[in-house]
Formats: structure tokens, sequence, C-alpha cells
């Protein structure tokens, strides 16, 4: 957000007493422990009782301080991740925040850092802060509860309803909805066998409980469609009956949705393309160029990629990472630049000679952006499937 923008001094305000609230956090000194009671508590560990309860005050510190996993280590003299393997972490995105009503809110899971660090976990725990800073921690078996990131959770009475995760990769069934049904009493997890039609393996995703109390919206995300294939945006909505755990189809878009890969499988150069324009539009000598290749950008690509000839709309960047829009023809189209994919969906129909066109120029200037062959996933231009 520039500075000129509106809103931007509510945002930069809102940051400022962010980063304050972390310093004072993080001021709070470690707790007194001998090596032995550190090294007890310093990695995730397996239960076998539906719940366990996992209380100590390194867990404790670490969930009041949010440290991150290798500084709170580094402060402890820990052994290093790569021979120890990740420390216990409440640093964590993907994780669900749900109030209880009462100054309590409830944590489910989430995972800390990137597949590729030695730190990365996926949690399958559940943490209750109390409105005094009280913390109770609580464990459960992966047969039970399975490593969960990117759900939701949505209080239905007495029971926190968990829908969906992205998890881990060999875990994760394609057409399949993981919904696991937590009851606040005991505080015991317990998997729901849902009927219905599912919306898929689907995480990052709202959810919603209809104004009646018994059914619980979900809507946008991303599904998991395969280890082969890119994921792909929800379109479309589906309500989950909280009394007799089945599903049922609210919406079935037929949008066009289509996905563009390199034929290599290679990653894109889409986020250093748009990081080195940046840098060009905003010359400052702290900002120093990390173009990773010897070729130079083609910003003129760049800034043709999703535009056609005739009523065109401009582009409008969104609030998620990679995410843009624009309208053509009075349609909306939006689309994700992910790492390895650039993924579009038109609300609505475009006719085929201006869904072809599009397609591609996508094609023209992702190729010139990479100097490498791109496809769409599943067939060549003109391709663009309907709603899942």
């Amino acid at each position: 957000m520039a500075a000129d923008e509106p809103g931007a001094d509510d945002a930069w305000e809102r940051e400022q007493a962010e980063e304050e609230a972390d310093r004072q956090r993080k001021a709070e000194p470690p707790p007194a422990l001998g090596r032995a009671e550190f090294l007890a508590w310093r990695s995730p560990r397996l239960v076998g009782a539906n719940p366990t309860r996992l209380d100590n005050p390194l867990w404790h510190w670490m969930v009041r301080t949010r440290w991150n996993a290798f500084r709170a280590n580094e402060l402890f003299g820990g052994p290093s991740a790569f021979d120890a393997g990740p420390m216990w972490c409440f640093d964590r995105f993907g994780k669900s925040e749900t109030s209880l009503g009462d100054g309590r809110v409830l944590h489910i899971a989430g995972e800390h850092e990137d597949h590729y660090d030695p730190d990365f976990h996926i949690y399958n725990d559940v943490t209750v802060v109390d409105a005094d800073g009280g913390v109770a921690i609580f464990g459960y078996p992966q047969a039970d509860f399975a490593p969960t990131d990117f759900p939701t959770a949505t209080r239905v009475g007495q029971a926190v309803w968990i829908i969906g995760r992205l998890g881990n990769p060999d875990g994760r069934v394609h057409d399949a909805t993981p919904v696991y049904r937590l009851c606040l009493a005991s505080m015991r997890i317990e998997a729901v066998a849902a009927t219905g039609e599912p919306p898929g393996w689907i995480y990052r995703h709202t959810a919603t409980l209809s104004a009646d109390g018994r059914a619980i919206v979900v809507a946008g995300g991303e599904r998991w469609l395969g280890t082969d294939v890119a994921t792909r945006r929800n379109i479309d909505t589906w309500a989950l009956d909280t009394h007799s755990a089945a599903w049922h189809r609210l919406t079935r878009h037929a949008w066009q949705h289509w996905v563009m890969v390199r034929t290599d499988r290679k990653p894109n150069r889409l986020w250093d393309t748009r990081q080195e324009q940046w840098r060009l539009a905003n010359p400052h000598p702290a900002f120093t160029s990390h173009w990773p290749d010897s070729d130079e950008p083609d910003l003129a690509a760049l800034d043709g990629l999703y535009r056609v000839s005739g009523p065109c709309g401009p582009l409008v960047e969104g609030t998620d990472s990679g995410a843009f829009s624009t309208v053509i023809d009075g349609l909306t189209v939006r689309f994700l630049e992910d790492r390895f994919w650039v993924e579009a969906v038109v609300e609505g129909q475009l006719g085929s000679s201006r869904l072809a066109e599009l397609q591609a120029a996508m094609l023209v200037h992702l190729e010139r952006i990479d100097r490498a062959p791109y496809e769409i996933e599943g067939g060549g231009p003109g391709v663009a499937g309907a709603g899942g």
C-alpha cells in the first residue's frame, strides 16, 4: 500500500502496534530449565491418549512469546534441527483461531516454516489461551487427529467442527474432505464420517455457520486434485449439515477455469520479474537487484500478460500474493500466480474466440518471460473446464 492511499495511516499504525506487542511478548525471559528438562520438551511428541495434556514451562513460554523455533532453540543453546529434528513452536501459519465467548481462544494445529526447513512441522495439537494468559495444551494420536494446516474451525454448541487441511502429501485423498469434531467438555477429537458430495481436499477456505445454527457453509480456498496436477481455486459452495453429517453442494458454477504450466514443470520467473519491475519503478540505493539470471527480464511481456484487444479493464492487484483481476467483455477474470503455475478463472463464459485469444496471449507472454515453453494443463488453447 502506497503512503498516499486511503487507509495507509491506519495500516501503518496497526503495523506499529503489532510490532510493539511482539516486542513486549518477547521481552519475557526464558524459563529456568535444566538441560535435561529442555531436551525432554524441545521437540514435538507423539502421544497415545485422546486427549493428552502437554503442559510444560517451555511450551507455555513459547505460546506467550511466539518465538520461532530457530531463535528459541538458539536461546537455550539447543542442538541443531538438522541433527535433532524440529523444535516445538507456536509461531505458526495455517492455524485456526476460535473464540469461545468466555475470554478463551482455541488455537488448532497449523505449521511452522516451509517443507525444506529443518524446523518444518505440521502440528496436530490444540492450545487454549484464556483471557488472563493462562495456557492449556492438548495433544492427540495422529490416528485420531492427523497433522493439520489451513483448516477452518467452527463452533456449533459445545463442539468445534474442524474442516479441511492441506496436510502431509502422503495423507491426502482426492475427493475426500477431512472433518473432525472437538468436544469442548472433554477436549476429545473424533473423526466424522460425512456423507453426500463433499468439496474434496480443500484448504485455506472459509466456513460460516448458517442462520439456523445447523449447517456449516464452506466457500473459497483451494482444492488439491492429485500429486501430478496443480491445485485449483475453489469456485463453488458447499454446506455440511451438523445434525446428519451430510454434505450438500450449493452451487455448480459453469465458469471457465484453467491452469498454465511450464512444459518442463520447473519453477517460473514471474515473482522474480515482478520484483525487478518494482525495483526499477522505485529507485533507491537500498533496493538492490536480486534478478537471478544472466538475461534481462522481459518487463514488456509482463505488462501484456493478461491483456487482450477490445473491451478490457485495467489490471487490478488483489490483496493475496500473486492475485490479479481484470474485466473482459463485461466478465471478471481472475489470475493467481504460483511459483509453478498460473491459474485463471472467468466468472462466466467468454466467447470461444475471446477465450482462445486470452489463452494464446497468456502462453506467448509467459514463454517470453521465462524463455521456456508453456502449456495448458489438460489441453491446448480453447480448453477451459467448468467448475469442478
